[in-house]
């Protein structure tokens, strides 16, 4: 209770803060504009400047105190009110450099308390809109590569093949360079269409009770042909949980992080799938002990269209982790990612269990 106390008093305190400035600045505008005005008239007294009859008369000297107390009061409002307008000013300026794209602009307004708080409002909302303007410029120049490249491979083949004189050997290879640019072209539409219907939704649909163990059973079966191909081992530690949640949407999920270890794993390498129940629901761990991610890529592994591989070589588009991560969030869970370069990566699925 002393906690929620301090809390709602800081509250109250921040809100009623400058009320009060503005009523104190206001009553001392006032004290000071009337002993400014009373001072005046003592020493215009005090030097004969007021005489008998000006002060018999009864409108003069109401008149002239109301006019020295509108000039005094004004020109005390003006001198007090410039640091006021400088602070307002300072966010004017700051406000419009942060829309003509300065995402770097900072502001250190100290006092009152509301433009303190409105200070680290604003610089937490440049540094967000930096932040997205960063991924804004990614996305684009990672897409446009992503998108470009398959092109530019189908259609130089293309030109290639309308040699007469071309050897059916070359022919053969340069239809089947074709024809994956287009798998992988269909692939990068198919997910980026997959992932804009994920992001918008905001409920999770088709929901049903599941056995999430023989989810993953499937998805290995379905991947066999590429574990004997690398001739990789796999331990699997694989129970019978259920899971409450849209069915294909996790099943994509499985099948992405298995096929991502697959693809980072060498030849003869080993994969392994853990299960386990916990307070925190139903915990799936997929690791690999593949060439693992440096420090710096790690915290970029679920961005859109991030590959730590720069030259693109590796086959993907990017977009595989930011769809599984998209779906375990709709689902209420969480998804890490653990890696120590030249030993292996795990990702670890969090969902919670089935009620």
């Amino acid at each position: 209770m002393s906690k929620l106390g301090s809390k709602i008093g800081k509250r109250l305190g921040s809100r009623l803060s400058l009320p009060l400035i503005f009523s104190f600045a206001v009553f001392l505008i006032f004290l000071v504009t009337v002993i400014v005005t009373g001072l005046l008239f003592y020493l215009a007294d005090v030097f004969g400047l007021i005489n008998e009859q000006i002060i018999m008369d009864g409108t003069l000297v109401p008149l002239l105190i109301l006019i020295s107390c509108i000039i005094i009061g004004t020109a005390i409002s003006a001198f007090s009110s410039r640091k006021m307008v400088r602070s307002i000013r300072t966010f004017i300026d700051a406000t419009d450099r942060l829309a003509s794209g300065d995402f770097s602009m900072r502001l250190q307004l100290t006092s009152p308390p509301e433009f303190r708080i409105l200070s680290e409002n604003f610089n937490r909302m440049a540094e967000e809109l930096g932040g997205i303007e960063i991924l804004r410029t990614d996305f684009v120049n990672n897409f446009s590569h992503e998108f470009k490249t398959p092109i530019v491979s189908i259609k130089g083949f293309a030109e290639m093949l309308k040699h007469d004189d071309l050897p059916k050997e070359e022919r053969d290879e340069y239809l089947d360079i074709v024809i994956e640019e287009s798998a992988r072209l269909a692939a990068l539409a198919s997910n980026v269409l997959e992932l804009s219907k994920i992001e918008t939704q905001s409920i999770l649909t088709d929901k049903r009770r599941f056995n999430a163990g023989e989810q993953i059973r499937q998805c290995v079966l379905l991947l066999a042909a590429k574990f004997e191909k690398k001739q990789l081992t796999l331990n699997a530690d694989i129970h019978d949980y259920e899971l409450e949640g849209n069915k294909e949407l996790l099943n994509q999920v499985w099948l992405n992080l298995l096929d991502n270890a697959i693809k980072f794993t060498p030849e003869g390498g080993e994969i392994s799938i853990h299960m386990k129940k916990q307070t925190a629901g139903i915990i799936v761990i997929f690791r690999d002990n593949g060439a693992g991610i440096s420090g710096e890529a790690l915290p970029k592994v679920f961005d859109k269209f991030y590959q730590q591989d720069t030259s693109h070589s590796t086959a993907g588009n990017g977009l595989g982790l930011t769809i599984v991560s998209t779906i375990v969030n709709l689902h209420g869970g969480t998804i890490t990612c653990d890696s120590i370069l030249s030993q292996g990566t795990a990702f670890t699925v969090t969902l919670p269990a089935a009620t």
